[in-house]
């Protein structure tokens, strides 16, 4: 029976993501935790900088090429089943609601 990805959305502390997130580009990653460059985010399980163990990992890619989303996210469970596929987007528009609150102390 064939497998179809579908976007779902449940709760995240922003803070467990941020310390366990790899974010890739084209070519290569970075660790989100301490920004680290030049990680390779099909074979590396923890951040060769802080030692972050990766459990989520965000694409940069996305934005600049949504209809590779689903390839995007197959090649990711083939080659990292560890890991769990964030949208980039959404981590970042969290990112800055976040520092914006805690800037005003809301």
């Amino acid at each position: 029976m064939a497998q179809h990805y579908l976007r779902t959305f449940r709760p995240f502390t922003l803070e467990e993501v941020k310390k366990s997130l790899l974010v890739i580009g084209d070519l290569t990653g970075n660790c989100a935790a301490c920004n680290a460059l030049g990680i390779n985010a099909y074979e590396t399980k923890a951040c060769p900088e802080c030692g972050a163990v990766f459990k989520y990992i965000a694409s940069r890619r996305l934005e600049s090429h949504p209809s590779e989303r689903f390839r995007l996210a197959r090649r990711l469970a083939e080659k990292r089943p560890d890991l769990i596929l964030i949208d980039y987007q959404d981590y970042q528009k969290a990112a800055g609601d976040k520092a914006a609150r805690d800037f005003f102390s809301v």
